[in-house]
């Protein structure tokens, strides 16, 4: 008996803070403990016409840590793939490091984008959310045992501190990955 391998792409929101739904769902993903963000368009341009659209308004990264920059984006660009971040003027540890690549389509290209935290911030932020998490069990463990006023001095902290981060990090990585796709979109389409 054969079997066929069916790839069906299923659109499963798992949290209520997402991007606009401007695009078809299947792109869209948006992690369950930290945000990513993956979204593809067509662009007219071809990939050559792209790279040299990202190369006008990237610059590389900065060598110094205070000198200044003017250009949109900073990081790499090559005619088949780029990595950026948007560049702001304030601190944002949690802006989304931008990982692009670009496929000639007919006769013109497709733009796939996947947008993610900083691997040391995302580290960081699943210890945060995982001590948080074994915090709120515990009080879950000691309420059950002692009773939920003997278990509410950890479970109150610790349920607060996890939706703290929770806001933090999808507030600071959501609002730029929103202007950032927007702005890629307006320079690629």
């Amino acid at each position: 008996m054969k079997i066929k391998k069916i790839q069906s792409q299923v659109c499963v929101r798992t949290v209520s803070t997402s991007l606009p739904h401007t695009m078809p769902c299947r792109n869209e993903e948006i992690m369950v403990l930290l945000p990513s963000f993956n979204d593809s368009f067509p662009s007219s341009k071809t990939p050559e016409e792209i790279c040299s659209v990202l190369q006008a308004v990237t610059s590389p990264p900065k060598l110094r840590l205070f000198q200044p920059c003017n250009e949109e984006f900073i990081g790499k660009v090559t005619p088949s793939r780029f990595r950026v971040v948007s560049n702001i003027s304030y601190r944002n540890s949690f802006l989304p490091c931008i990982h692009g690549s670009i496929h000639p389509a007919g006769n013109g290209s497709e733009i796939k984008i996947k947008m993610r935290l900083h691997p040391a911030v995302a580290v960081f932020c699943s210890i945060w959310l995982g001590f948080m998490a074994f915090f709120f069990l515990c009080g879950l463990l000691f309420a059950f045992a002692d009773g939920f006023l003997q278990a509410l001095p950890l479970l109150g902290p610790s349920l607060g501190m996890f939706t703290f981060a929770q806001v933090l990090i999808r507030l600071g990585f959501l609002i730029p990955a929103r202007k950032a796709r927007q702005r890629l979109r307006e320079l690629l389409s």
